[in-house]
Protein backbone atom coordinates (compact mmCIF):
# COMPACT_ATOMS: atom_id res chain seq x y z
CA UNK A 1 0.00 0.00 0.00
CA UNK A 2 1.38 3.40 -1.00
CA UNK A 3 1.92 5.79 1.93
CA UNK A 4 0.88 8.70 -0.29
CA UNK A 5 -2.33 6.83 -1.12
CA UNK A 6 -3.05 6.43 2.60
CA UNK A 7 -2.62 10.16 3.22
CA UNK A 8 -4.82 10.98 0.22
CA UNK A 9 -7.53 8.61 1.50
CA UNK A 10 -7.53 10.39 4.88
CA UNK A 11 -7.65 13.83 3.22
CA UNK A 12 -10.59 12.70 1.09
CA UNK A 13 -12.46 11.30 4.10
CA UNK A 14 -11.94 14.40 6.27
CA UNK A 15 -12.61 16.98 3.54
CA UNK A 16 -12.58 20.53 4.96
CA UNK A 17 -11.43 19.22 8.34
CA UNK A 18 -8.10 18.18 6.78
CA UNK A 19 -5.74 21.15 6.97
CA UNK A 20 -2.27 19.86 6.03
CA UNK A 21 -1.57 21.02 2.49
CA UNK A 22 2.20 21.03 2.03
CA UNK A 23 4.27 17.95 1.26
CA UNK A 24 6.93 17.17 3.86
CA UNK A 25 10.43 16.81 2.41
CA UNK A 26 12.90 14.10 3.49
CA UNK A 27 15.12 16.87 4.91
CA UNK A 28 12.34 18.21 7.12
CA UNK A 29 11.37 14.69 8.17
CA UNK A 30 14.94 14.31 9.41
CA UNK A 31 15.38 17.84 10.84
CA UNK A 32 12.00 18.19 12.57
CA UNK A 33 11.06 14.63 13.40
CA UNK A 34 14.45 12.89 13.64
CA UNK A 35 13.68 10.27 11.00
CA UNK A 36 16.61 9.78 8.65
CA UNK A 37 16.49 8.14 5.22
CA UNK A 38 17.99 4.83 6.40
CA UNK A 39 15.08 4.43 8.85
CA UNK A 40 12.40 4.02 6.16
CA UNK A 41 11.62 2.47 2.82
CA UNK A 42 8.98 5.05 2.01
CA UNK A 43 7.23 7.97 3.70
CA UNK A 44 4.70 10.62 2.91
CA UNK A 45 3.66 13.47 5.12
CA UNK A 46 1.81 16.72 4.97
CA UNK A 47 1.89 19.77 7.21
CA UNK A 48 0.22 23.16 6.78
CA UNK A 49 1.95 25.82 4.73
CA UNK A 50 1.28 28.28 7.56
CA UNK A 51 3.45 27.55 10.57
CA UNK A 52 0.86 28.96 12.99
CA UNK A 53 -1.05 25.72 12.48
CA UNK A 54 0.18 22.30 13.69
CA UNK A 55 -2.10 19.86 11.83
CA UNK A 56 0.08 17.09 10.39
CA UNK A 57 -0.22 13.59 9.00
CA UNK A 58 2.89 11.52 8.43
CA UNK A 59 3.02 7.87 7.43
CA UNK A 60 6.35 6.10 7.43
CA UNK A 61 6.89 2.63 6.01
CA UNK A 62 9.75 1.69 8.29
CA UNK A 63 12.78 -0.17 6.98
CA UNK A 64 13.33 -3.69 8.25
CA UNK A 65 14.28 -3.66 11.95
CA UNK A 66 13.74 0.14 12.16
CA UNK A 67 10.06 0.37 13.15
CA UNK A 68 10.89 0.98 16.81
CA UNK A 69 13.41 3.72 15.87
CA UNK A 70 10.71 5.50 13.86
CA UNK A 71 8.20 5.19 16.72
CA UNK A 72 10.77 6.53 19.21
CA UNK A 73 11.61 9.50 16.97
CA UNK A 74 7.93 10.42 16.59
CA UNK A 75 7.31 10.03 20.33
CA UNK A 76 10.30 12.29 21.06
CA UNK A 77 8.94 14.87 18.63
CA UNK A 78 5.46 14.71 20.17
CA UNK A 79 6.87 15.06 23.68
CA UNK A 80 8.92 18.11 22.65
CA UNK A 81 5.77 19.69 21.19
CA UNK A 82 3.81 19.01 24.39
CA UNK A 83 6.61 20.62 26.46
CA UNK A 84 6.87 23.68 24.17
CA UNK A 85 5.16 26.49 26.07
CA UNK A 86 5.29 28.85 23.07
CA UNK A 87 2.37 27.22 21.25
CA UNK A 88 -0.65 29.11 20.04
CA UNK A 89 -3.53 28.28 22.44
CA UNK A 90 -5.62 26.83 19.57
CA UNK A 91 -2.86 24.29 18.88
CA UNK A 92 -2.45 22.90 22.41
CA UNK A 93 -5.42 20.47 22.18
CA UNK A 94 -4.22 19.21 18.78
CA UNK A 95 -0.75 18.55 20.16
CA UNK A 96 -2.08 16.84 23.28
CA UNK A 97 -4.43 14.67 21.20
CA UNK A 98 -1.74 13.64 18.69
CA UNK A 99 -1.39 9.89 18.21
CA UNK A 100 1.30 7.57 16.98
CA UNK A 101 -0.04 4.24 15.76
CA UNK A 102 1.75 1.33 14.11
CA UNK A 103 0.27 -1.19 11.68
CA UNK A 104 2.92 -3.74 10.73
CA UNK A 105 5.83 -1.64 9.49
CA UNK A 106 3.65 1.43 8.80
CA UNK A 107 4.10 4.03 11.54
CA UNK A 108 1.54 6.85 11.55
CA UNK A 109 1.77 10.26 13.21
CA UNK A 110 -1.66 11.86 13.32
CA UNK A 111 -2.06 15.38 14.68
CA UNK A 112 -5.30 16.69 13.23
CA UNK A 113 -8.27 18.71 14.36
CA UNK A 114 -9.21 21.13 11.63
CA UNK A 115 -10.77 24.46 12.51
CA UNK A 116 -12.21 23.61 15.93
CA UNK A 117 -14.26 26.81 15.61
CA UNK A 118 -17.31 25.25 17.27
CA UNK A 119 -15.29 24.27 20.34
CA UNK A 120 -15.69 26.63 23.24
CA UNK A 121 -12.88 27.57 25.58
CA UNK A 122 -13.00 24.09 27.04
CA UNK A 123 -9.67 22.32 26.73
CA UNK A 124 -11.17 18.90 27.52
CA UNK A 125 -13.81 19.25 24.79
CA UNK A 126 -11.19 20.51 22.32
CA UNK A 127 -8.86 17.58 23.04
CA UNK A 128 -11.78 15.16 22.68
CA UNK A 129 -12.78 16.74 19.35
CA UNK A 130 -9.20 16.38 18.05
CA UNK A 131 -9.05 12.78 19.24
CA UNK A 132 -12.22 12.02 17.27
CA UNK A 133 -10.73 13.49 14.08
CA UNK A 134 -7.53 11.50 14.66
CA UNK A 135 -9.52 8.31 15.21
CA UNK A 136 -11.40 8.89 11.93
CA UNK A 137 -8.07 9.29 10.15
CA UNK A 138 -6.65 6.15 11.75
CA UNK A 139 -9.80 4.18 10.86
CA UNK A 140 -9.30 5.15 7.19
CA UNK A 141 -5.64 4.08 7.31
CA UNK A 142 -6.49 0.81 9.03
CA UNK A 143 -9.22 0.10 6.46
CA UNK A 144 -6.91 0.80 3.53
CA UNK A 145 -4.18 -1.43 4.95
CA UNK A 146 -6.66 -4.26 5.58
CA UNK A 147 -7.78 -4.38 1.93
Amino acid sequence: VSVKGLVEAVASELGDEYWPDTELSPELLDDWYGISTEMYDEFYGQTPMISANVDALIIVKAAKERQEDVENALNTYKESMVQDTFQYPMNVPKIQAAQIRTYGNYVCFVQLGGSMENIEDNNEAAIEACQKVNERALAVIEGELAE
